[in-house]
């Protein structure tokens, strides 16, 4: 899709009606005194012209979805945002009804790119969630409530397939996702040093206080939803940005990334998220798997090795909270919670023994108790899967999760066989080792589908799975010069 090559018909005509057409309206509004009036001709051609530039340049929506995304739960902290899920649910939908405008205008959108393993698997996916509707024990409140469960795969997908269709625009994502978690970082420093802020201390005194002021430590959140979410995150950031050092264009970049890797490390420990030592651990252990080259092999077996003898064979830094806390997940059978997650699983599974289409959709977790006060909404499922699983039942379960790995292994693979540039090789390879250690990590914590998580994940995805085409056009550019 070439954007650039795609003009307004008569921009410079329209710019001055609506320029001619507010001056007016400015002076009426003024003589009649309405200042309401005069603030909507105000905002009012500022809006039409947006939307014409939108319509010329759809990947603005992109951007912006990915950017609230990062955002949308930590400023809902300080304003009140009210179906905050709502404005995201209304960015994707325009932003897809924009592209089919943006397509009928310029016959320039490569729609084949839309149809790939990821978007065949969320659309099946989206089929079945459907036909949950039917699921006798279900409600229809709540199936609608869980609505980004349903669509956001398919929607995310699609989007990105279509319209990040540069090299650049890549460099761009990674630009912002650097910066985004540079600014998450901060914020759990100024948590950790300085401490919480009004905002912060309200939400901790509503409730969050219970999981995250405990007796092993105060567990860090920065603007995340919670810790779980922000430790997984930052485990992921660290995988990524620890690979992409090695494949930096510039020494500049690569020092950068290194900081961040390490900085994101530190913050996975300040989460106090036990679960999220699975990220960077599942990311390295894959990334050994897919290099294909001899020395990542061998320093990635012999980090893994020693990361583990550290946490399981020895008590070096005992002393120290954030240690003690991240060796507990090494040695989860003398762990209380880890114990009192099995025993809700087993008492999840005899509930769900005839029920192999779940309980339905929204119907899991303390969280879902304002909907309906039940047997499976009064145990906590503490995982993504397990939500999944009561939610969906054993065939949605194995659905969700053949769905998942196989596009992890159509990644891999073109990663692998079909990408030759090696920075574009070592991009992509971060971008999956640390997506697939936040799935690891979401069998422990329900992160999956919260944001920023869901969205970061399938964006990532969806740019692998285009690894092919961007290859080729960066051998066609370097013919061309």
């Amino acid at each position: 899709m070439h954007n650039a090559d795609f003009e307004i018909p008569n921009k410079e005509r329209l710019a001055r009606m609506f320029a001619l057409l507010g001056l007016t309206g400015i002076a009426v509004a003024l003589s009649l005194g309405n200042f309401t009036l005069l603030a909507v001709i105000i905002v009012l051609p500022v809006l039409l012209i947006a939307a014409l530039y939108v319509i010329q340049y759809p990947v603005i929506l992109f951007f912006t979805f990915f950017t609230w995304n990062y955002f949308i739960m930590g400023i809902g902290r300080y304003i009140p945002l009210e179906g905050s899920s709502v404005s995201m649910d209304i960015l994707l939908v325009s932003t897809l009804i924009l592209i089919v405008i943006h397509g009928a205008l310029t016959q320039d959108i490569q729609w084949k790119y839309a149809f790939n393993i990821l978007t065949g698997v969320t659309f099946l996916w989206m089929i079945y969630c459907l036909l949950e509707i039917m699921n006798p024990t279900g409600m229809l409140k709540a199936w609608i409530l869980s609505r980004s469960l349903i669509f956001n795969g398919l929607i995310i997908s699609i989007i990105t397939s279509l319209l990040i269709t540069r090299y650049r625009q890549i460099d761009t994502i990674i630009t912002l996702y650097a910066f985004f978690t540079l600014l998450a970082i901060i914020k759990v420093l100024m948590q950790r040093h300085v401490g919480f802020d009004s905002f912060e201390l309200r939400w901790l005194n509503g409730g969050g206080a219970l999981t995250h002021l405990i007796h092993s430590g105060t567990r860090y959140f920065s603007f995340f939803t919670d810790a779980g979410n922000f430790g997984s995150n930052m485990g992921c950031s660290a995988v990524i940005f620890g690979i992409l050092t090695f494949s930096a264009a510039r020494k500049g970049r690569a020092v950068y990334y290194g900081i961040l890797s390490v900085l994101s490390l530190y913050a996975m420990f300040l989460s106090g998220t036990r679960g999220a030592m699975i990220v960077p651990l599942g990311g390295v252990a894959l990334y050994v798997l897919i290099s294909k080259n001899y020395k990542a092999i061998v320093g990635g077996s012999i980090l893994l090795t020693a990361v583990y003898s550290f946490f399981v064979f020895t008590y070096i830094g005992e002393s120290n909270s954030l240690i003690r806390r991240m060796r507990s997940s090494f040695r989860p059978t003398k762990d209380g919670s880890f114990n009192v997650r099995r025993e809700n699983q087993k008492k999840l599974a005899a509930y769900l023994k005839n029920r192999p289409f779940g309980e339905g959709l929204g119907l899991s977790g303390g969280e879902n108790r304002k909907m309906s006060v039940r047997f499976t909404t009064q145990i906590p499922h503490d995982s993504w899967y397990v939500k999944i699983w009561v939610e969906t039942g054993i065939v949605g379960l194995i659905l969700y999760l053949a769905g998942l790995i196989a596009v992890v292994i159509k990644c891999a693979r073109i990663i692998m066989f079909k990408i030759k540039n090696k920075r574009l090789k070592g991009i992509f390879s971060a971008l999956l080792c640390g997506i697939f250690g936040m799935m690891l990590s979401s069998y422990g914590n329900a992160i999956w589908g919260q944001f920023p998580t869901m969205i970061i994940a399938y964006v990532f995805l969806s740019l692998i799975l285009k690894g092919a085409y961007f290859d080729k056009q960066i051998e066609t550019q370097k013919r061309l010069v």
